[in-house]
């Protein structure tokens, strides 16, 4: 071998080997400030404890019009079942709850009643959007797994819908269901307008689906079922031009809205689960939560989320259309200059891409909002007894 053979060979036997070791360096760097930046946050975290609620993932459509092209097709699972993108949707939304609460999990990371706590609405694709959440919140690790990959059971729990009044919010409300009738049957001046200005769409909606279409909740449905089929990569109809989604959105906006379209209503769709929160931050403050219970999870429905959203006064910070996988998070802090001091922090993840929420302004409660000024600040929605605000007859 020549001489300028050889010394070329030098030459690249020196750079792999530079590479090589720079290479090992950087991973040896970038693993010990991983760790570090991970025991950092672990140790500086003022978060002290969460309850999530988020919506489920992609769905089937739940309901079909008479003349819909699609109505007919397979759809696995059945119609309104949780899709495969929908279960994968949930599954990064726990990985990016993770990024920011993995302080409150156990050191092993392994799921303990006394930690945490998960209720889902009684549908099937909310207790397995749950199930798919916690799969990416929590796996355990090679050495801690009992299964033969890397997943842990972890119990989700619901009650009956008639029964529930956090979340799928069906149970029965003496004073509210007659109210929601009346808004439907005699409609508030601004939704007899917007009827009115409406009508020609919902005769030729009605023409163009086989479906009568006479109010926003007609028009809501239909927006929902097209929203599914489109996200689907279906070929909606050729009347949906020019129609959907621009002149279908505010009148679905409006229609869930109307849950919660006086303080009264706002009280019984939205103070029921914000009063959850608050006892559980309390009882936590207080100690008479379980000590190291500190995650609360919610899976429920876009409606769910509206609800409470719009009963707060924090609609348009966050979201009318609350897309899948989406999520409200109510945080306790712990004041770092203020120890044993507590303060109330609200965020929103848009959807499952979301690994940097939103943070939300709590009307009437200015930064630091400290527990009881956010009590305070929702006194208009807390309430002891739901029968007995909602004059539900009593039970023999």
């Amino acid at each position: 071998m020549s001489i300028a053979k050889q010394s070329k060979c030098q030459k690249r036997r020196a750079t792999k080997i530079t590479v090589i070791v720079l290479a090992g360096v950087i991973f040896a760097v970038l693993t010990s400030y991983i760790a570090f930046g991970q025991k950092q946050s672990l140790h500086d975290s003022t978060i002290r404890m969460a309850a999530i609620l988020f919506r489920h993932g992609e769905k089937n459509p739940t309901s079909f019009y008479p003349n819909d092209p699609h109505q007919n097709r397979e759809w696995p699972g059945g119609p309104g079942a949780l899709t495969a993108r929908g279960s994968l949707q949930a599954f990064s939304l726990g990985q990016n709850l993770r990024l920011r609460y993995h302080s409150l999990l156990p050191t092993e990371g392994m799921y303990s009643q006394q930690n945490m706590f998960v209720r889902s609405s009684y549908a099937e694709r909310c207790i397995m959007s749950a199930q798919a959440m916690l799969a990416g919140f929590m796996p355990p690790t090679e050495s801690t797994s009992v299964l033969p990959f890397l997943w842990q059971p972890v119990p989700v729990t619901s009650v009956p819908r008639l029964d529930d009044t956090l979340i799928a919010q069906k149970k029965p409300c003496l004073k509210y269901d007659k109210m929601m009738k009346e808004i439907y049957s005699n409609p508030p001046p601004d939704l007899a307008q917007l009827d009115a200005d409406n009508l020609e769409l919902y005769h030729n909606l009605t023409e163009f689906t086989g479906k009568p279409i006479k109010t926003v909740l007609d028009v809501e449905f239909l927006y929902n079922t097209l929203k599914a089929e489109e996200d689907m990569g279906l070929q909606l109809p050729q009347w949906t031009v020019g129609v959907y989604p621009d002149r279908l959105v505010p009148l679905a906006e409006k229609s869930y809205t109307l849950f919660t379209d006086n303080d009264y209503m706002k009280r019984i769709r939205g103070g029921a689960f914000v009063g959850e929160v608050y006892n559980k931050m309390a009882a936590k403050v207080n100690k008479t939560l379980e000590s190291s219970r500190n995650l609360f999870f919610y899976s429920g429905h876009d409606v769910t989320l509206v609800n409470v959203m719009n009963s707060m006064g924090i609609l348009n910070q966050t979201s009318t259309l609350p897309d899948f996988s989406s999520a409200l998070v109510f945080e306790l802090h712990e004041m770092s200059n203020l120890p044993e001091q507590y303060e109330v922090k609200v965020v929103y993840y848009q959807d499952s891409k979301t690994d940097n929420p939103n943070v939300i302004n709590v009307l009437n409660c200015p930064t630091p909002c400290d527990l009881e000024s956010f009590k305070k600040s929702m006194s208009g929605l807390l309430f002891d007894s739901y029968d007995e605000v909602c004059e539900n007859p009593e039970k023999c």
